[in-house]
């Protein structure tokens, strides 16, 4: 999967990185592992 560099810099994810996929009905958000998901 290609993710945009602005996408990741804002989430600070670097190569080699763990996230999660989680599919909304109007959006798709990566979640890095380990990290809350407080905000749907």
């Amino acid at each position: 999967m290609l993710v945009g560099k602005a996408y990741t810099g804002l989430l600070y994810l670097k190569p080699g990185d763990e996230f999660e996929i989680k599919l909304g009905k109007k959006q798709i958000r990566l979640i890095p592992v380990g990290a809350s998901d407080d905000v749907d």
